[in-house]
């Protein structure tokens, strides 16, 4: 059975779950500076935990949007 790829809602719905995911992660990093700026070594995990889930969650969706017909 032939793969016919994201509907055109779908794919609005991850533009709109990236753009969410995008400002989760701004304000990740934000509050990662401000506590490494703090002198709290927990900021260092909350900016590695935040760029993994970020960098994870683009690369799936560029993974599968790679595969998608034109």
């Amino acid at each position: 059975m032939p793969y016919v790829g994201w509907s055109l809602e779908q794919r609005a719905a991850v533009k709109r779950w990236m753009l969410f995911a995008s400002l989760f992660a701004v304000a990740g990093v934000i509050l990662s500076v401000i506590l490494i700026a703090l002198g709290n070594s927990g900021g260092w995990v909350v900016l590695l935990m935040t760029v993994c889930i970020y960098g994870a969650s683009y690369l799936f969706v560029g993974n599968i949007k790679k595969k998608q017909p034109r």
